[in-house]
């Protein structure tokens, strides 16, 4: 059977207008189902160093869960552009830390003790149950996995919303897949 998928560029703003729809009531609600989720099913090794992000454009909020683990005594970090082309870098944070305004206005903290996660929280714009995520299309992140996946295993977990799940998305060798995807619904684990 020959089916035509729609194109990445498609998806992304079908699924970007379904997020942005979301109430600030249903967004809060989610990312406490979330936090909740993450703490009942992911066990961090001690020592573990996580990487967030600071969500912007209506992504699901990881910053409760950052808050908690730093106070659980986790190494935590938000990502740094250097360039376009570049794999990110993650700047410790912490509450309280000085952020600044980074590439594409994206607050960021403005110190350069710079941390190699063993985990990624991932933001996605929409993602499928075969694992792929679907992000802004720079390809910050499965540029940034393939770097860190050289040197040394990384959890990849991307949080998001039921609604952002899509029946499949078109996926290239490049792209990596996610260890686990979080949402208010389900826990979804991939596997090799």
């Amino acid at each position: 059977m020959n089916h035509i998928l729609p194109t990445k560029q498609a998806l992304r703003q079908t699924f970007l207008n379904l997020r942005a729809g979301l109430s600030a009531q249903r967004q809060e609600q989610v990312a406490q189902d979330v936090f909740e989720s993450f703490f009942r099913e992911v066990t961090l090794p001690a020592g573990a160093q996580v990487r967030g992000y600071f969500p912007v454009r209506q992504e699901l909020d990881d910053m409760p869960i950052l808050q908690a683990l730093v106070q659980k005594g986790f190494a935590c970090a938000l990502p740094h552009v250097v360039a376009e082309s570049m794999p990110l870098v993650f700047r410790r944070w912490h509450e309280g830390v000085s952020m600044v305004s980074g590439k594409y206005d994206i607050p960021e903290p403005d110190n350069v003790d710079v941390l190699t996660p063993d985990v990624l929280l991932v933001p996605m714009v929409a993602f499928d149950a075969r694992g792929y995520r679907l992000g802004y299309g720079a390809g910050f992140y499965d540029r940034t996995l393939a770097v860190l996946r050289k040197a040394r295993p990384v959890l990849a977990i991307g949080l998001a919303y039921q609604e952002q799940l899509c029946t499949e998305i078109p996926n290239a060798a490049r792209d990596i897949r996610m260890d686990m995807i979080i949402t208010d619904k389900n826990i979804y684990r991939f596997g090799d």
